[in-house]
């Protein structure tokens, strides 16, 4: 329109001026943008005030970013429709600067949702924990991981409705006090939710000042949490307003199969679910189905795993601990172990097998070999003799060394493998295994461990070509008690997961450049059922999974490798 006056449909010679009537035009467009984004914007609940902290003084108001001026205002619209899922995000909501003045003395720790408006499935919400000032203590001795925190805060947001769990990943915000022992912590997390509900804060403060990581000789503390302060206007309702949410239970059937040893994922209630689900992974003790989000877990019978083995990894090596060996009894026997009902209330099968009677392999062997077929399932090999590095005909083999994690407590060293030439002995397979955590965060210090983790990288480099997918399994989830017995483990949450973490992250930035490398996180499984599961005992001094956890994380391997 501007400069062109003769092809105008309203700026000819006649009626208005050219420069007039552009000015004119442009008003007008600029309205029409406006109401375009008023109307196509998806309609909102009014926002509830930020409800004042009873501690934090009259001021307790979330800082808007919504100007009061016309231009300020529909720039916000603009930046609303365009950007939506950042929208709300952490970086863009300061914490207010009374949190940081708060002390234990006269305020608990509390939970802090800036902006508890409805958004649409997919999109995320910022979730703040403050934890006030402490007084000094003898806690003064212990200290947390590297770029952990002081304190283990365990939060979940939970549908009203579904009951659906969603672990709130806590980190320090960026901001230097939080580097400091005696001061206020303010622990935030943009939390994404994928369901239709209305969801409400749950968790508690396990542990403050770094006791929940006793090392060096450090006792373990006392499992005593605190409650965290929760306002009742702290709440976010998740709504699919145009009925597309590719997160819909209608559309799971038509997601692909997973491929992924680690899918995000939630637990739901299989009598909500709008199928059939026999063409799914059984459900837990609770009647609760694992369900990916972006793809779908398909149930693998053993017999049809152990032909996919027959097909893909004829020879295998496998790493691990007693949390291997309830892996393998139930492979070996073709899901029979602890396969029936009315097993799963047994002791074994709800908590710990050792000692059990079990003629399948030898579960006392340090080094143990397992022929695998789908008729008759896993045995050791019944030839007198015998190629321990050639599977015989119609059968996979299985290496499986048996280690107390990277700890000195192995009766084996366990270097020796690797060191005798495990390949020479044992043959080049296609899949490597490897089980830490569970032992190296229970009985050794960080440092030992770093140490130790060092040198099985080295000895994985030099004992297995780049050509052999390597798979690491995460730990067993732990929360919500302390190790009272004998044996004096080290457990806690937050220490399991900074262990978890120290892992994965070495092995995938020294190993996964050159190799094939996945995470089988079994720990995210258990982190995402209700706190009133993790938290409710008996609870299993081992830290084992019950059968039926088990049964879903066998499940996540088995699609991992077959899909």
């Amino acid at each position: 329109m501007v400069g062109n006056a003769d092809h105008s449909l309203m700026c000819r010679p006649g009626r208005l001026s050219v420069r007039r009537c552009n000015r004119v035009a442009f008003i007008v467009l600029i309205a029409l943008i406006v109401l375009l984004m008023t109307t196509l914007s998806p309609p909102q609940n009014k926002e509830p005030p930020h409800p004042p902290h009873p501690y934090a003084g009259d001021s307790g108001k979330p800082a808007s970013p919504f100007p009061n001026s016309w231009i300020d205002e529909n720039k916000s619209r603009l930046q609303l429709w365009f950007s939506r899922p950042d929208y709300y995000r952490c970086a863009d909501l300061p914490v207010l600067p009374e949190f940081w003045t708060l002390e234990e003395a006269t305020s608990p720790a509390f939970v802090d949702i800036p902006r508890t408006r409805a958004i649409e499935v997919g999109e995320t919400v910022c979730v703040r924990v403050v934890v006030p000032a402490r007084a000094p203590r003898a806690s003064m001795l212990y200290t947390p991981f590297p770029g952990m925190p002081w304190d283990s805060v365990m939060l979940d947001l939970v549908g009203n409705k579904t009951g659906i769990s969603v672990p709130v990943q806590l980190r320090p915000t960026p901001d230097h006090r939080n580097a400091m022992r005696d001061s206020v912590h303010v622990y935030e997390a943009d939390v994404l939710l994928r369901d239709v509900d209305v969801y409400r804060p749950q968790g508690m403060v396990e542990y403050r000042d770094a006791e929940w990581n006793p090392e060096d000789g450090l006792p373990t503390v006392s499992y005593d949490p605190e409650p965290l302060l929760i306002s009742d206007l702290m709440e976010v309702e998740v709504a699919d307003q145009f009925g597309r949410s590719p997160y819909s239970m209608e559309r799971y059937m038509e997601l692909p199969l997973c491929t992924d040893t680690s899918p995000e994922g939630r637990w739901v209630q299989a009598s909500d679910l709008p199928f059939n689900t026999t063409a799914l992974p059984a459900p837990d003790h609770n009647g609760r189905i694992w369900m990916p989000y972006k793809c779908r877990l398909q149930q693998y019978s053993y017999p049809d795993f152990a032909k996919c083995l027959l097909r893909k990894y004829p020879l295998m090596h496998f790493y691990g601990d007693s949390n291997m060996r309830r892996m393998l009894k139930k492979l070996t026997t073709l899901g029979e172990w602890c396969g029936q009902p009315e097993s799963h209330t047994t002791h074994s099968c709800m908590c710990e097998d050792h000692g059990e009677p079990f003629d399948r392999f030898n579960v006392d062997h340090h080094e143990i070999l397992i022929d695998i077929d789908p008729v008759r399932g896993g045995r050791r090999p019944s030839a007198t003799n015998f190629t321990a590095s050639i599977p015989p005909p119609n059968k996979s083999r299985i290496y499986f060394r048996r280690w107390g994690g990277l700890t000195a407590r192995n009766p084996m060293p366990w270097p020796r493998s690797f060191e005798a030439g495990v390949q020479h002995y044992f043959g080049t397979p296609q899949l490597v295994l490897l089980s830490l955590t569970n032992w190296d965060s229970a009985f050794s210090t960080r440092t030992y461990f770093a140490s130790q983790l060092d040198q099985l990288v080295t000895h994985m480099q030099s004992s297995y070509g780049p050509e052999i997918e390597i798979i690491v399994r995460t730990g067993q989830y732990y929360c919500c008690r302390t190790d009272l017995t004998g044996a004096k483990r080290q457990y806690s949450r937050l220490r399991n997961k900074g262990f978890d973490k120290y892992i994965t992250d070495v092995l995938t930035e020294r190993l996964g450049v050159t190799r094939k490398i996945s995470i089988w996180d079994v720990s995210a499984l258990m982190e995402s059922q209700s706190l009133d599961v993790r938290g409710t005992p008996p609870f299993c001094d081992s830290n084992h999974a019950r059968s039926e956890i088990l049964e879903v994380e066998n499940q996540l391997l088995f699609n991992h490798m077959c899909n």
